[in-house]
């Protein structure tokens, strides 16, 4: 899962070997400290260690219980307060759609949406 909030661009996945829990991952520590700070609020002063990756697409990641990253999550949903995106723009990629595209410090990303 893919979120785009005022603490930057995460993305979210299961732990490939212990269910009851999920990796966030960030491409820029500053994303994932602040990711963190909710996390730790949700886990009652619990402190959550990022780890660097050298491979794969994202460089950093944290791992935690599954109801702390859902709770998180719901806390910056309800958190939102402005009313639409401004800074956004349209680019067709052909008839064959799936495909997102998104701009940050670390250059342009393009990634396809498998069905």
């Amino acid at each position: 899962m893919w979120i785009f909030g005022k603490q930057g661009h995460f993305a979210i996945g299961q732990d490939a070997f212990d269910h009851s829990k999920l990796l966030v991952h960030t491409q820029l520590r500053e994303e994932l400290e602040a990711v963190i700070v909710v996390l730790d609020q949700v886990a009652g002063g619990q402190r959550h260690e990022i780890e660097q990756r050298v491979e794969g697409d994202y460089r950093f990641v944290v791992t935690a219980r599954r109801e702390v990253v859902a709770e998180a999550v719901a806390r910056m949903v309800a958190a939102i307060d402005y009313t639409k995106h401004t800074d956004s723009f349209h680019v067709d990629f052909g008839a064959k759609p799936g495909f997102i595209l998104w701009l940050n410090r670390t250059g342009l990303q393009v990634a396809t949406v498998r069905e």
